[in-house]
């Protein structure tokens, strides 16, 4: 009688599951044909490649991704008192839309719920972004992540760049893993920057920009493992740059509703 039961849920499971790997890759493929991921040489700042620790880390990768929007929805989105065709302007406007988009608002506020008792985002940048020159830390989302540099901060700037760090327990722990031999092991954290590009003229469109949301990560550098440096599986690296897809896809729906 155990048997069969053990058979039954086998029949019942494995079904189930190949009809969600199989939902997840075919939405997926959908995210990643409709925002490509594009060059970092040609559209990363170098404050985004560059880890945070350089003696002892490497930027292993990037994700750049851009939709294009027209120049009016994002300029709605401008704080009053600013001109709303200045660049700075329109490159916060973007960030505090991506910060305040419903996905990351309940990522941060289930964290919120969590480590302060309170169902609330935290800041999202409404009132403004610093960058820590005035000796403070401007935490956003709960923790999540902290401002770097806040738009037009110097000539390098391409939008506001925000970093974050992952927690040490678990990526230590994939660190001595990896040290005897598995294969993959956890980056140490990374950086999100936010950027628009100069307004251009789109035929029956009028003037439009791109609006960008790039990744990148770190990891710590391990001598024993020479020029292959372990990163995380290709299957969690899809699945990482399929989530970063669906918060600009959500933020931009959200901003042309």
């Amino acid at each position: 009688m155990a048997g069969r039961t053990s058979t039954r849920l086998l029949y019942l499971t494995v079904p189930l599951g190949a009809a969600s790997a199989y939902g997840i890759h075919i939405g997926l493929s959908h995210l990643e044909a409709k925002y490509p991921n594009l060059s970092a040489s040609k559209y990363a700042s170098a404050a985004l490649q560059a880890p945070q620790h350089p003696d002892t880390q490497r930027c292993a990768y990037t994700d750049i991704f851009a939709a294009q929007i027209p120049l009016t929805a994002l300029q709605k989105r401008t704080r009053s008192g600013t001109h709303q065709t200045d660049q700075i302007a329109l490159e916060e406007a973007w960030a505090r839309t991506v910060l305040n988009s419903r996905i990351l608002r309940v990522e941060a506020s289930v964290l919120g719920l969590l480590t302060k008792g309170k169902f609330h985002p935290g800041d999202t940048g409404q009132n403004g972004f610093r960058d820590g020159r005035d000796g403070t830390t401007q935490t956003l989302l709960n923790g999540v992540a902290y401002t770097q540099r806040i738009p037009g901060a110097d000539a390098d700037s391409r939008g506001l760049l925000i970093a974050w760090g992952m927690a040490e327990p678990p990526r230590v722990f994939f660190e001595m893993i990896a040290r005897w031999g598995y294969p993959w092991r956890l980056m140490s954290g990374g950086r999100h920057e936010m950027g628009v590009s100069d307004p251009y003229e789109v035929p029956g469109r009028g003037l439009c920009v791109d609006v960008r949301f790039a990744g990148a990560h770190d990891y710590e550098i391990f001598a024993v493992e020479g020029e292959n440096q372990k990163v995380i599986p290709a299957w969690v690296m899809r699945l990482h740059a399929g989530y970063a897809r669906l918060i600009l896809d959500q933020a931009v729906r959200e901003l042309l509703q």
